[in-house]
């Protein structure tokens, strides 16, 4: 594709209004693009009005590369505030200004368009899958699905088309210095890098039921509030031994209490109180376990007292993702950046999580990397990605995948 080919095809995926929930747009959008293209594909149904694609090549008898990126996008907040038209692409000053432009519509572009020129090319000899996804953006249900369907199985390594840049050497310092990205001192050359890892998370309620009273005589009730502070003050007990541990990549686990509710009239002793918390995670200490352990202090507090009735919801859990600085693929992915881009990059832990955690929670042994053109306006109003750096990426796709298969 030419350059007017390939942002066309990026405005195009803006323009598709995909909040979460309505994503066969985009399936339809890429599966005709693809079959355009002498590429097959597959439609996955995840509900009404939500499927996931699928789109492969296989031009060798050796492993499969996977491509992947999510098909949805968080809601636009406040359209007003918005320069342009969220759904309505705008090029200025080379930028690509919309909703979903960073996160991740162009690395979705990119990578569709990595695998439509690779599939053209007569000297490419490789085979790869392409996995675009429904709501990744609200617990990376497609991506479970397509794990549990048993699209993961086959592949050797992945790449995740999720942001992985900053907007200028200045943000990327000082996301280094928040300790949001893990260097683990080494200094950036460029404000361009890629993720070796990320965390992974459990996000669980806790409701406390208690028993309602007039408030002039509390003792005739069961504060459901009390004994979820109670219990609030066990939890930060348990995270205060839990961060103590830290990942040379990631960092430490980060607990976040992030909802409170309870009560619903001021002369009232509350029945019913909850709160929601989310546990940003790394490899040393295990989801299932940490699920566990949390599980195990609710049922010693009930044990404890009669009328303490707490109750353990799980909302999500996805796994940490690592894969070996040192890995054969990672030095490669590395490489291929220094080819296109005359640098050295960074690769680091990312802060937050991407559909690899499903992928690798159903093939524990699979090499991630997350590398992509947008950048920390993600979910912002005026999101936006540079021109350069989604065409550079489409370039550095295709050379992650020629080098990937050369080495094979």
């Amino acid at each position: 594709m030419d350059k007017a080919q390939r942002l066309s095809v990026l405005d195009d995926l803006i323009k598709l209004e995909t909040v979460n929930g309505d994503e066969e747009k985009v399936a339809n959008y890429l599966k005709d693009l693809f079959e355009k293209n002498g590429i097959e594909t597959e439609l996955n149904k995840y509900a009404d009005n939500r499927y996931n694609l699928i789109a492969s090549i296989k031009k060798g008898d050796g492993p499969i590369l996977g491509f992947t990126g999510h098909e949805d996008v968080v809601p636009t907040v406040n359209d007003e505030k918005w320069n342009y038209g969220p759904f309505n692409p705008k090029h200025i000053d080379g930028k690509i200004f919309g909703r979903g432009s960073s996160d991740m519509k162009s690395g979705l572009a990119g990578l569709a368009i990595a695998l439509i020129e690779l599939n053209e090319d007569p000297d490419f000899k490789g085979n790869i899958k392409f996995l675009a996804t429904v709501g990744e953006e609200v617990g990376e249900i497609g991506s479970q699905k397509l794990s549990e369907d048993g699209y993961a199985d086959d592949l050797k390594d992945l790449i995740v088309g999720e942001p992985s840049n900053s907007s200028s050497g200045l943000v990327m310092e000082k996301l280094i210095n928040s300790g949001l990205i893990e260097t683990n001192g080494a200094t950036p050359e460029s404000r361009i890098a890629a993720f070796c890892a990320h965390k992974g998370s459990v996000t669980y309620k806790v409701v406390s039921h208690g028993r309602a009273a007039h408030s002039s005589m509390p003792e005739v009730g069961i504060n459901a509030l009390d004994n979820l502070i109670s219990y609030y003050n066990k939890q930060s007990e348990y995270f205060a031994e839990l961060v103590k541990t830290e990942d040379d990549v990631l960092g430490t686990t980060k607990p976040s209490v992030t909802i409170m509710n309870a009560g619903k009239q001021e002369n009232t002793i509350p029945d019913y109180a909850e709160m929601t918390v989310k546990i940003r995670t790394i490899p040393e200490h295990d989801n299932d376990k940490i699920i566990a352990e949390l599980k195990d202090l609710i049922d010693k507090m009930n044990q404890a007292d009669p009328r303490m009735k707490l109750e353990f919801q799980l909302l999500s859990s996805n796994w940490p993702v690592k894969t070996d600085i040192n890995s054969d693929f990672i030095k490669l992915v590395k490489e291929s950046y220094k080819d296109v881009l005359g640098v050295n990059i960074l690769t680091v832990g990312a802060p937050g999580g991407t559909d690899a955690s499903k992928f690798v929670q159903a093939k524990p042994d699979l090499d991630v990397v997350v590398a992509g053109p947008g950048n920390e306006s993600a979910h912002q109003i005026n999101e936006f990605v540079f021109e350069d750096d989604y065409l550079q990426y489409i370039n550095i796709y295709e050379t992650i995948a020629r080098h990937f298969f050369e080495s094979k």
